[in-house]
């Protein structure tokens, strides 16, 4: 099988409503068509009943919506929780909670009409103050949700127009708030009032109910969640019992665990293992690249005081040899690049720079700075950050810069990178489109301070500025000018973030009797029109 790549949702920003709904699908009647993968042929019927077993590489931290809701702890959670907007495996946008939207003259003013009938896991009947509630939460940096920086960079107001119409007010124009809105970590629903002003744990059991087509049953921290199938779901009630989301952090040990059918699905196999698929070698598996994600970026926590001087995280970057990295990493599969762009696009090429290795350059800099070896702590998820970790540390050293390494789980990672409690983390990204677009989350900056999901703590008015500009410019190549303004800053200039690449080396793979599953446009398990939802799976031969 081979990786597709996903197209923007929206190709311009968007000026009208006519233009917005002619980029995006019509509305799904009677629930959504079964979408056939390479998993199950026409032939096929689906199959009611069975627990699918998934071996994941992480934990998700906490099953509660809003935080954790990135990487595998989001992609787990989009079983239960659902956006208004959501993207089929292509990345083409569909209305899914939201019926319809539409703009006012300027896209200042964004109304979206909520599906009616559409039911939580407790029964109660979705309205637009759930929505409106599950915005305002996510807003408030009280909470630590995820999608606060991108949210609230882009909406300065929700309000209930009525039981079923929601209306989002930006700080000026924004053509291009249902593509934000259609990354399902920025804004998803959970039940008006249904957890405290800075909840970040689980109380009472379970977490607060959501719409998607799996609901919670169980929760063992660092081992497994439990799902099982929303009977009521408006969609359609998903094939399978339920999902069992297994952790099994060693890459090995999943390989081993699919192979010999103890789990029928797991993600993150490397290209040894596959390659064995494609060989013959191993009979009865099949497996898909994971699409536009593995990105690998040092993330500098810019207010951090060894790394708050740019010289240092500019010696650090000067230190370093990124294809000599992805090559050891990779087995040669990475792509380098400067930006969150994908390789060969006008987003990466738009700078014509590339960062050269030069340890005498560092080491000067270093020097002017001041700086005496002093330990830097360098933050990874365990084992998964090895490959990239060894290089990283060992082309530092020649430099003399000290990293004091530390070996995380993954939500602990995340945890303390958005704390800003490392230095430097080995941090993961993901996107496709337009890179500004899919990276937001990393740059609010609202009253001056960073926001939750702005990693690298980093506020500059001047880039804050360009943001906004490049939010609300119709036309394409005036966009892609913002953005060469605003990469030569962030990535050049400043050294906020140093990426290293696109990994290219992640794969999922499952067995023969999982039929009609295919991932999402980058890692999630399921969209708009199939996935874990509408799989199934057929006994043993």
């Amino acid at each position: 099988m081979k990786s597709v790549t996903r197209k923007a949702v929206v190709r311009g920003a968007l000026v009208g409503a006519a233009l917005v709904l002619a980029l995006f699908a019509a509305p799904l009647p009677d629930g959504v068509p079964l979408s056939l993968s390479s998993t199950a042929d026409a032939a096929d019927k689906p199959r009611i009943g069975g627990t699918l077993k998934f071996g994941n590489a992480k934990g998700i931290g906490t099953p509660i919506p809003f935080v954790s809701f990135v990487s595998i702890p989001a992609y787990i959670k989009d079983n239960m929780y659902e956006p208004l907007v959501m993207r089929d495996q292509k990345g083409d946008g569909h209305p899914w909670l939201a019926e319809s939207w539409s703009p006012n003259a300027d896209s200042s003013e964004w109304t979206f009409k909520i599906r009616k009938g559409v039911k939580f896991h407790n029964g109660k009947e979705l309205t637009a103050e759930d929505v409106v509630w599950s915005a305002r939460h996510i807003m408030d940096p009280a909470n630590g949700a995820a999608g606060q920086g991108q949210l609230a960079g882009n909406v300065s107001e929700v309000t209930a127009v009525d039981k079923y119409t929601v209306k989002f007010k930006s700080p000026g124009p924004r053509g291009l708030l249902p593509q934000v809105l259609s990354d399902i970590s920025v804004l998803h629903i959970a039940p008006a009032g249904s957890l405290a002003k800075g909840q970040q744990k689980m109380e009472g059991g379970a977490p607060p109910a959501g719409t998607g087509p799996f609901k919670f049953k169980s929760w063992t921290p660092g081992q497994e969640l439990h799902v099982v199938r929303h009977d009521d779901y408006w969609g359609g009630a998903p094939y399978l019992d339920g999902v069992r989301f297994i952790v099994i952090r060693e890459r090995a040990a999943r390989a081993a665990a699919v192979q010999a059918g103890d789990i029928h699905l797991t993600e993150r196999l490397g290209p040894t293992f596959v390659q064995r698929i494609d060989s013959k070698r191993i009979k009865g598996l099949h497996y898909t690249p994971i699409g536009a994600s593995g990105l690998r970026i040092l993330t500098f926590n810019t207010a951090a005081g060894r790394i708050s001087d740019p010289r240092v995280r500019r010696a650090i970057v000067l230190s370093l040899d990124k294809t000599a990295i992805l090559a050891e990493a990779t087995f040669g599969l990475g792509d380098a690049v400067l930006t969150w762009g994908q390789p060969d696009t006008d987003w990466e090429t738009a700078l014509n720079f590339r960062w050269k290795r030069n340890i005498e350059e560092a080491k000067r800099l270093l020097k002017e700075a001041g700086y005496k070896g002093q330990p830097i702590s360098l933050g990874a998820t365990r084992n998964q950050g090895d490959p990239w970790t060894e290089p990283i540390l060992r082309q530092a050293a020649d430099a003399g810069i000290k990293f004091s390494l530390q070996n995380l789980g993954g939500a602990e990672l995340i945890k303390k990178t958005l704390a800003g409690e490392l230095d430097v983390s080995v941090y993961g990204g993901r996107g496709g489109g337009e890179p500004l677009v899919a990276n937001i989350q990393y740059l609010g900056c609202p009253e001056g301070k960073p926001s939750v999901g702005n990693v690298s703590k980093y506020c500059n008015a001047e880039l804050t500025k360009l943001v906004t500009q490049y939010m609300e410019e119709p036309d394409r190549a005036k966009r892609l000018a913002i953005w060469k303004k605003f990469a030569q800053a962030y990535f050049v200039d400043d050294v906020v973030q140093y990426i290293i690449g696109w990994a290219n080396i992640r794969n999922f793979v499952w067995r023969e009797e999982v039929k009609n599953w295919e991932r999402g446009p980058t890692q999630e398990y399921w969209h708009a029109k199939g996935g874990l939802w509408r799989t199934w799976l057929e006994p043993k031969k």
